[in-house]
């Protein structure tokens, strides 16, 4: 009887607690899923709008290094009358978090005043009269310190939130343990002792009357110091790991001038303006996000969020450069500039099967870490941007073409008349250098020597339509469309200017004013502008097999992750010559290196060939004697190109006839070809400058 009465209890109180438990989940799942209640102590005041800063996309190499990229720094401001009564204790609290010494920070959060003169209106037997007084207000954006990470601001303002100032830590412990003895009075004395319990009651409201005010005032205080006393103002800087290291091929950035984020906590918007990042701008932009929320007593209510946009940084732009092989033309270009005492000069680095620039650069330069505003000068991408009359390195293509038109044999005969030439039907005179001066020769030397004469005579064997065209097929005259353009250009040669107009996009350099004296002209390289890419492109579609390919700056446009969005593909323009008039080119080329003038830029291990040119400048709309343009461009090795390399350098300094070509740029094509060869393995020529035949010949059924 016992054993059944046991089990009826037994499955009673089970049956009972199921109920209870399925009672409590019931009203769990009604309350969070079916009917959610919301706080009735909500109002506007505690919503919170937090932004949600994105960072500028960066700009990568070839290998993903980091050319530029994006940091998000903060400046802290100090409202005085915000912090109170609690300045000190918060001086005391962020000075480790923003490491500065305690006493730093403090003098920092000290209110200091301005004079202000206000308008304030007096009545004198009813006249109203406006009399101006001087007011002595506090200055409320005291700067505390100065490009802070946005990472330490949001440790900082995090941990604030969470922070208990002194006499408000005290006062809430003295109301809990006013609540504790209360409790530990009634539990002593029993439940069940009214007397007791009613004696304890009242001791409880007794302290807790004598603590709450001034708990209440320090609370408020306390709530507006922490949310409103400190306040960022959050700035977007460009980050530049190596320095000057292809500053003219990123370009800078600037500030939107319309933009005005100080109150919303985001950083000005940067535009850019000038190269890659001008180009790419929309890509390299991010999108800001926002959260709008509700907070109480700096707790969140999560279930009242209202919006929640997290950032989406910018896509990074990864381009063809190497950063390594960038280097090395730097280097080269500093010890040139400080040893030659150049106006300019600047170098580009090609692959000419693909087009793509592995490295340019200029002298002068600047590093956009300093923050400094650097010179116009500094700041010109001259090897996009300046234009100046080739000369001689614009004889490849004058050769090129006679080759591929069948006017001409690399060992045909040729009389430079002992460097001395008057055109016929004109009274112009062309001239080489003393030291070219040369009689009957082959095609071949005449180009090696650099005649002007052997270069003029075989331009004048071609029709001026069929020469312009080949010039055009070349890519001169015209854009050659690499994504990091700048300007527009115009030129006037009759007064020796050059008018540089702003607006999108490369020089296109330009023919001068046409006249009987043009089509001599053109031969030897001049009476046009052509930037130095256009002279390079034109060297590598000769590299390449006589295929002009388009310049080629960025590889793909990638996620932060590296997943690419867009990739840019090389593009070949056109066939501008022969694979058999390629192949004698290159010949004719080597021979100009290992015979002629661009012997200091034959390398030990591998065939070159190039071509120097020294160009005079104008001066007063007449051409200087004693002011040079001079450059080099070539590509090795010979029998496998893999490096088309151009050097230009403006005004070199005459100390030793170093203005030329062959003296002024092909030391420094040596030193970049020697350092960029080593760096990419390059397997060694079948030759060098020893005078082997190099196997060019042209094999069978190869494209025309």
């Amino acid at each position: 009887m016992d054993i059944a009465v046991s089990r009826k209890r037994l499955w009673f109180l089970s049956l009972m607690f199921c109920a209870v438990f399925a009672a409590i989940a019931g009203r769990l799942v009604f309350i969070q899923a079916i009917a959610p209640i919301e706080p009735q102590f909500v109002s506007e005041g505690t919503e919170r709008r937090v932004p949600r800063p994105a960072k500028r996309g960066a700009i990568l190499d070839v290998n993903r290094q980091p050319l530029v990229l994006s940091d998000l720094m903060v400046t802290v401001r100090a409202d005085p009358l915000r912090l109170g009564l609690f300045s000190h204790e918060v001086a005391d609290f962020i000075a480790p978090l923003v490491s500065l010494p305690p006493e730093v920070v403090a003098e920092r959060l000290r209110p200091s005043y301005y004079a202000s003169r206000e308008p304030r209106l007096e009545t004198n037997a009813g006249t109203v009269t406006t009399n101006w007084v001087t007011v002595q207000k506090v200055r409320r954006n005291n700067g505390v310190v100065t490009n802070l990470p946005y990472s330490k601001w949001v440790e900082l303002e995090t941990q604030l939130a969470k922070h208990f100032f002194v006499e408000e830590a005290i006062l809430i412990r003295a109301r809990t343990n006013a609540d504790f003895e209360f409790k530990r009075t009634v539990k002593t004395a029993g439940w069940w002792n009214v007397q007791a319990f009613i004696a304890a009651k009242k001791t409880r409201l007794a302290a807790v009357r004598q603590i709450a005010p001034r708990l209440n005032y320090l609370k408020t205080n306390a709530m507006e110091c922490r949310v409103n006393g400190l306040y960022p103002e959050v700035v977007e800087v460009r980050v530049y790991p190596n320095a000057h290291l292809g500053v003219h091929v990123l370009g800078y950035t600037t500030n939107s001038l319309a933009d005005r984020r100080s109150q919303t906590q985001l950083p000005v918007t940067l535009l850019g303006a000038q190269g890659l990042e001008q180009r790419f701008d929309a890509e390299l932009r991010g999108a800001h996000g926002l959260l709008i929320t509700h907070k109480v007593g700096n707790k969140e209510l999560v279930p009242l969020r209202a919006r929640d946009v997290a950032p989406i940084d910018g896509l990074n732009v990864r381009t063809t450069i190497d950063s390594n092989i960038q280097s090395f033309v730097e280097q080269a270009l500093d010890e040139a500039y400080a040893t030659l005492r150049p106006k300019s000069v600047s170098a580009i680095v090609i692959h000419p099967r693909t087009g793509d620039i592995l490295a340019l650069a200029n002298r002068p330069t600047y590093d956009p870490n300093t923050g400094r505003i650097p010179s116009l000068e500094a700041m010109l991408n001259r090897a996009l941007k300046v234009p100046a009359e080739p000369g001689s390195t614009f004889k490849v293509v004058t050769y090129a073409a006679a080759l591929n038109e069948g006017l001409i044999r690399p060992d045909e005969p040729i009389d430079c008349e002992h460097g001395r030439w008057v055109v016929p039907g004109t009274r112009r005179p062309i001239s080489d250098d003393q030291g070219h001066a040369m009689d009957v020769v082959s095609v071949e030397e005449a180009f090696a020597k650099s005649s002007n004469v052997g270069a003029v005579k075989i331009g004048l064997r071609m029709n001026t339509n069929t020469f312009l065209r080949y010039m055009r097929d070349f890519g001169f005259l015209t854009r050659t469309g690499i994504e990091c353009g700048e300007f527009s250009a115009s030129t006037n040669f009759l007064r020796g200017q050059l008018h540089i107009r702003r607006g999108y996009g490369e020089s296109a350099g330009g023919l001068g004013r046409w006249d009987g004296l043009t089509a001599s002209s053109l031969p030897f390289g001049y009476g046009f502008y052509a930037t130095p890419l256009p002279t390079a492109m034109a060297v590598a579609a000769i590299a390449n097999d006589g295929v002009l390919m388009r310049p080629r700056i960025v590889a793909s446009i990638e996620r932060g992750n590296g997943d690419p969005v867009t990739r840019l593909e090389p593009v070949a323009l056109r066939r501008v010559i022969t694979r058999e008039t390629a192949r004698k080119m290159i010949r004719i080329m080597h021979t100009a290196v290992a015979e002629g003038t661009g012997g200091q830029a034959a390398l030990e291990d591998f065939a070159v060939a190039g071509k120097t040119g020294t160009a005079k400048k104008t001066l007063n709309g007449k051409y200087s004697t004693s002011l040079y343009y001079a450059s080099f461009v070539g590509f090795l090795p010979a029998d496998d190109p893999e490096l088309v390399i151009m050097v230009n350098a403006d005004e070199p300094t005459t100390k030793g006839r170093a203005y030329y070509g062959g003296k002024a740029c092909a030391p420094v094509f040596h030193q970049i070809a020697t350092a960029t060869a080593g760096y990419l393995g390059l397997k060694p020529s079948l030759l060098s400058t020893n005078g082997v035949v190099l196997n060019l010949n042209p094999q069978p059924g190869s494209a025309h």
